[in-house]
This record gives C-alpha cells, sequence and structure tokens, in this order.
C-alpha cells in the first residue's frame, strides 16, 4: 500500500498527484528531431568556407537550423517526458490514448527510402507516384490503383513546372524526358 511520503498530494485536489503519462511516439519524435539536428550541426562543419567571407558564411544559417532543431527536439522531449501532450483540435477524430501504428511508420519510412534510391533510377515523377501510393496505403487508403495514378499525374504536373517553367533539374526518366522533349 502506498503512503502520502511515496505520492505526495497534487496541486488542486489533496489526492496523489498521479504520475505523467509517457507517448513513446511522441518521444521517438522528440529524439529523431534532436539527432537530425545534431547531424546538421556536424554536416555544417564540413561547409568549405571561402577565404573573402568576413561577416556571416556559408555555415551560418546551418549551424542555425540544426541549432533549433536540437532546441525543438530537446524542448519536446522535456514536455513529453513531464506528461505534456498536445491538445486536439475541435474537428479532429482522433483518438489521443490509441497507441501507434508503428507498422504505418514503417512502411512510410521504407516508402521514404525507397524514393530516395530510385529517384536517379526511375525518375522523380515515378519515385514520387510510388512513394505516394505507398503512404496512402499505409494511412488506410483502399487499393493500389488509385493512389498511384493520383499521384503519378501531380508529380508529373510538378516535374514539369519545375524542370520545363522554373530550370530546377529534377530527373525524370526515359518516358517522361522522351515526351516532354518538344517543349
Amino acid at each position: 500500500m502506498s503512503t502520502a511520503a511515496e505520492h505526495p498530494p497534487g496541486p488542486v485536489t489533496g489526492h496523489p498527484a498521479a504520475r505523467p503519462e509517457r507517448n513513446t511516439g511522441e518521444m521517438v519524435l522528440a529524439l529523431l528531431l534532436a539527432a537530425l539536428g545534431v547531424y546538421l550541426l556536424v554536416d555544417a562543419g564540413a561547409i568549405a568556407v571561402p577565404g573573402s567571407s568576413n561577416t556571416v558564411g556559408p555555415r551560418f544559417f546551418p549551424y542555425a537550423v540544426g541549432g533549433l532543431t536540437v532546441a525543438t527536439g530537446a524542448a519536446l522531449a522535456i514536455r513529453t517526458l513531464r506528461g505534456d501532450r498536445g491538445p486536439s483540435d475541435d474537428s479532429e477524430d482522433v483518438d489521443l490514448d490509441a497507441p501507434t501504428d508503428w507498422r504505418a511508420v514503417a512502411v512510410i519510412a521504407v516508402a521514404f527510402l525507397a524514393h530516395a534510391l530510385l529517384i536517379n533510377v526511375i525518375g522523380w515523377p515515378l519515385a514520387a507516384a510510388l512513394m505516394f501510393a505507398a503512404v496512402a496505403w499505409a494511412l488506410g487508403a483502399v487499393g493500389g490503383v488509385r493512389p498511384f495514378l493520383i499521384g503519378l499525374t501531380a508529380s508529373c504536373i510538378v516535374w514539369i513546372v519545375f524542370v520545363k517553367a522554373l530550370g530546377v533539374a529534377l530527373p525524370g526518366g526515359v518516358v517522361l524526358e522522351y515526351l516532354t522533349s518538344w517543349f
């Protein structure tokens, strides 16, 4: 049986204060965010600084972004350890007590990794369409053809705008490069 010394009274009710609940998903996000910030800070150190830079050099913004990312991850981790949870919007239909769907997280992570590996092999539009379909399926979409076609349409439009209108180099793949070579 617990005593009052083990559980001091809560601030309002006088009953023993409950231990704050910890959400594993939020803690994993906080740690990944902090790790990303550390990676950005370490990688920023590899940026070459020209001898002519006497004011803000090319490392300033990567260091600032990395530092802010580490600080945000640390603040989120502290708040998660304290048991704080973000409030749901009135229109959200989300069960805050539902566990994290780790299968969906894994499928989405693999989809992003596959996208990064396939961009130069099959072209950006097709890689983006495959990623879109995989993420839609992981989040509950029924079937794979419709999400794939939606992703393919959107990614082809984005590719055409970026490559043909803005001059940004994105690999299109053999078929798309041939089809759009006339404009």
